[in-house]
């Protein structure tokens, strides 16, 4: 996908939702969500089992290119096993929500996020989000199943996740700037003092 800029290895029998399906589950998402996940998917798979419980288990992919994010800002997020409750105001299809783990692997500058939703008319359901950083953005692969079965098509997600390869062109490059995200400013305002220093000691040693 992404101009073959990403690669992964899909699990046996899994196949790519068509257009027109991928936008109605899109539309179901958002509406499921009032309207705070309306995102746009460029690609969703699916396994042939799909017919038995309509759209799930499925994966989403989303490719944002809204800019380089430094990864300092995600070193705080390794906080393992959370039982944090979600925002108060749920939408009517909602009823409850909870964040159950997130966590930023350095070493592939990936942040990952586990979320369960409790949804009106089809129960709860996990959903286990791998974020890759790139230089251009982000691109991040959704999996979403029912709770109850989730410690069983778990190993599908991390799989899929394992196998994630980013071409060099976009691949995350770190950088000293992105442990401390205001190093950049400091260092320029510690450079901006010195000149200022040396253009006064230059003043004053003119005759």
């Amino acid at each position: 996908i992404y101009d073959d800029r990403v690669t992964f290895t899909l699990p046996d029998g899994w196949t790519e939702i068509p257009p027109g399906n991928l936008e109605e589950l899109t539309m179901r998402v958002a509406e499921a969500t009032g309207g705070r996940s309306a995102e746009y998917y460029q690609h969703g798979y699916y396994p042939p089992t799909f017919a038995d419980d309509p759209w799930l288990p499925h994966v989403l992919v989303q490719i944002r290119e809204s800019g380089r994010l430094p990864y300092g800002r995600f070193l705080g997020f390794d906080t393992g096993a959370l039982d944090d409750e979600g925002p108060d105001g749920l939408p009517p299809l909602i009823l409850d929500v909870a964040v159950d783990r997130l966590k930023f692997d350095t070493e592939r500058m990936c942040l990952g996020l586990e979320h369960t939703l409790d949804l009106r008319f089809k129960g709860r359901v996990r959903i286990l989000t791998a974020s890759f950083l790139t230089e251009r953005g982000v691109v991040a692969f959704h999996f979403a199943d029912r709770e109850r079965r989730i410690d069983e098509s778990r190993p599908i997600f991390d799989n899929l996740v394992a196998g994630v390869t980013l071409a060099p062109e976009i691949a995350y490059r770190p950088r000293l700037t992105d442990r401390w995200p205001g190093l950049y400013f400091f260092a320029a305002a510690a450079l901006m003092a010195v000149l200022l220093i040396l253009t006064i000691l230059r003043q004053r040693r003119r005759p």
